[in-house]
């Protein structure tokens, strides 16, 4: 019973001690085919500090990830961090190291997944262990070993992933002026050719503006695919931000006509109370020659 009684009572003081916060996306979009109202993803974290060296978070994620469409629910980060001297530990089911200073040069995830996200060169968050460390005033380097089947699986063979980055810079253009440079590289043995990834990537705000860039080759399997996505904007006011994004997918390069272009163009509004509405269009084209695709979008963020 006292056992019982002092587990009750670190629990309780964990999450009296923790912050809970979430965001939503919404959006409505008008195609050919379709259109409605979608509710695309949520997020519901909560993390705080046990002392000045250890710290945690959980986040769940509410998504439409199954062929029949339904919201399921995946948890999505249960980790451990762990500072040192020497450096910062992650423990558990962590976020990976593979996307996130792109998407943040992006700086729009409620509107479109970073490049490598979606275009699935790597998964958001793995079961693992990862390090850390700061050297200089400006380079940041991380490694991940991680299982390397994403959060949604358990270890399905006797393989891992390895993930390397490096970042000179501000690693959060979206929040503050700077610039960065970096490199991500990630190998995963199989039974055949180990699948790599390589990410170089770049990016600048200052003056309202904000503009990245990033370079993604994919070797799996025999076969090789590449990314480029370059992106731009521009805050008119405090509360009005146009942005563009192009990416060009080669899904194999050995081939002529196996590629695709996706642009993204629109507006983002910021209001009161942490929403943000953004009218945007996109427009997909295909090198084999089929159709292109538009569609007409406006995207809802709220966080909490």
């Amino acid at each position: 019973m006292k056992r019982i009684l002092l587990l009750v009572s670190i629990t309780g003081f964990m999450f009296a001690e923790g912050k809970i916060g979430g965001v939503t996306y919404f959006d409505y979009s008008n195609t050919e085919e379709t259109t409605e109202f979608n509710l695309k993803r949520q997020y519901f974290g909560y993390g705080g500090e046990v002392s000045d060296q250890v710290s945690y978070k959980i986040l769940f994620d509410v998504g439409r990830y199954d062929s029949d469409t339904r919201l399921t629910t995946y948890l999505k980060k249960a980790q451990i961090n762990y500072n040192s001297s020497f450096g910062k530990f992650n423990f558990g089911l962590i976020g990976m190291n593979t996307y996130n200073i792109q998407e943040k040069n992006w700086g729009y995830r409620f509107i479109e997944k970073s490049a490598i996200d979606k275009n699935k060169f790597s998964s958001t968050a793995d079961i693992g262990i990862g390090f850390s460390k700061s050297l200089l005033d400006n380079l940041n380097l991380s490694l991940l070993f991680v299982n390397g089947e994403g959060f949604k699986k358990p270890q399905g063979d006797k393989y891992h992933k390895i993930a390397f980055n490096a970042t000179y810079g501000e690693g959060n253009l979206n929040k503050n002026d700077g610039y960065n440079a970096g490199v991500v590289f990630t190998t995963e043995s199989t039974d055949a050719d180990p699948t790599t990834m390589t990410s170089v990537f770049g990016g600048f705000a200052g003056m309202g503006l904000r503009i990245g860039g990033e370079f993604d080759m994919q070797s799996k399997g025999g076969s090789e695919s590449n990314i480029i996505s370059v992106s731009a904007n521009y805050s008119l006011r405090d509360n009005i931000d146009f942005f563009a994004r192009y990416d060009i997918f080669d899904v194999d390069t050995s081939s002529d006509n196996d590629g695709e272009n996706y642009l993204v163009t629109g507006v983002v509004l910021t209001c009161d109370g942490g929403i943000s509405v953004a009218p945007n269009l996109r427009i997909t084209s295909y090198e084999n020659g089929s159709e292109s695709e538009t569609e007409y979008k406006v995207n809802f963020q709220f966080k909490f």
